[in-house]
Parts: C-alpha cells; structure tokens; sequence
C-alpha cells in the first residue's frame, strides 16, 4: 500500500449528497438514509453510516492509524448536467485521514506533570510548602507514620 517516497495515498469515505432544488434555511441536499453508501476512496467498497467502525478497523486504514493520522471531515459541491429531476448539483462529504500538524521544536509536556500543575494551582492560597514535583510528594509520602514529633508540631503551630 505504500507509495513511493513513503506517503501513503489519500484515504477517506465519501457520501454523494443530491440537489433538493432548495435554498438554505431549507435543506439544500439529501440522501436517503436506507439507501446512502459510504465508498472507500482505496478499497471502493459500500459502508453504510452503522459500519464506520467496520471501516476505521480495516487493515487499510489501520495502516494510517499506526502511522498517527486522525479524522478530519469535509464537503464539496460538483456541478453536473442538468436532468428534469434535479439541477445537476452533487456535494460530497468526506470523513478522511489526515497527518496531524506539529509545530517544529514543540514538545508536549507529559500529561501527569501538566495535571500536577494545575491541580496545583488551586492550592496558592495556603500557607503550606507543596512539593514542587509529583517525586517529592511520593518521597513524602514515604515517610512513617510513627515518627510524629509533638515538639516539632508545636514548633511549627507557633
């Protein structure tokens, strides 16, 4: 499935959408719901709308979640020919995957430190030292209970 240079080809499910003849507010295109397929722009294979499951635990498709693509989704609008049913016009949907954008030179902060931080945050108003990092909370939680000191407690009441 890999092309050369290493990309991998574009990969997304499509839904014709038809031309109701209306202007917005009204709906400006439709498709039945018994009837409408998603088509695997790789495979060309049918999904219906309960079968999205189906097509993002494809082999195909897993091939670009292990690589860190995500889902995006979008739509355009095709003119056809005229019939004496509809004007021509089509607009198809599209659920595809995308490789997500990363800055150069970012790196994310771990989640446990970030979580940490903000729980953190809500404690400023205290007269207590908090441990600056979630080590020295565990390092202190290390400590025997029966250590207790009723001397240093005074000392520390004032």
């Amino acid at each position: 499935m890999i092309q050369e240079k290493g990309k991998l080809p574009f990969c997304g499910l499509t839904l014709r959408l038809y031309s109701t003849g209306n202007k917005s507010p009204k709906f400006e295109f439709q498709a039945s719901s018994n009837k409408a397929q998603f088509q695997c722009t790789i495979t060309k294979k049918l999904y219906s709308i309960f079968e999205l499951s189906n097509w993002l635990n494809s082999p195909e498709v897993q091939e670009y979640t292990r690589s860190g693509h995500v889902l995006k989704w979008g739509s355009k609008t095709q003119q056809g020919e005229a019939t004496k049913y509809s004007n021509g016009e089509t607009e198809d949907v599209t659920c595809f995957m995308v490789k997500p954008f990363v800055k150069t030179g970012y790196t994310p902060q771990p989640q446990q430190e970030q979580n940490y931080q903000q729980a953190k945050q809500g404690y400023q108003l205290t007269d207590d030292k908090l441990p600056s990092s979630p080590s020295d909370e565990i390092d202190w939680a290390k400590e025997n209970a029966t250590d207790f000191n009723p001397d240093q407690y005074e000392q520390e009441l004032g």
